[in-house]
């Protein structure tokens, strides 16, 4: 005797119950290395921020020690009001220059941040997903298994049409 048509689908139920859990550990890992990756980016542009930040800095001193040797050529005093509001002027700017620089090193950091965050959220959807089709999967397949198994009250349950045919020719 063959395998019933009700074990068939249980046994088929089990394979893609497997496939989904197999698919399952699939998305959790795609979705570590993509964690992985947005960390590696954000941790980037904080230092591009960094670097930014400095090379402004430079630019300032660069500018400061500029004014000082225009300064001493021209002859002003080194309390001279003009002097002193050129440089205050270029500090200020820079500020907010620096400022800015980190604001955008920040903003960048966060996009990174929400995306690994949605991508979780993603993950999750997918692995829950992924369970409930799984165990639907199972609850169907047990159901047919139940339905077509051969039982006391329903011999024929689950045979094949030929089988049945084989039987009725016997009776006759």
């Amino acid at each position: 005797m063959g395998i019933n048509a009700g074990t068939m689908m249980m046994v088929s139920s089990v394979v893609n119950a497997a496939g989904a859990l197999r698919q399952i550990s699939y998305v959790k890992a795609a979705n570590a290395r993509e964690k992985a990756r947005y960390e590696r980016e954000r941790k980037m542009a904080e230092i591009d921020a960094i670097e930014q930040e400095n090379i402004r800095k430079d630019h300032l001193n660069q500018e400061l020690a500029n004014n000082l040797a225009f300064q001493s050529a021209a002859g002003y005093y080194d309390d001279s009001r003009s002097f002193l509001n050129i440089n205050k002027q270029a500090k200020n700017k820079a500020v907010k220059d620096i400022k800015n620089i980190r604001l955008m090193g920040k903003n960048v950091g966060l996009k990174y941040r929400e995306m690994a965050y949605e991508n979780d959220l993603k993950a999750k959807s997918e692995v829950f997903g992924g369970y409930i089709s799984a165990i639907s999967g199972l609850t169907n397949g047990y159901a047919l298994y139940k339905y077509h198994k051969p039982s006391k009250i329903n011999p024929y349950a689950g045979a094949s049409i030929g089988k049945l045919d084989a039987q009725a020719t016997r009776r006759k």
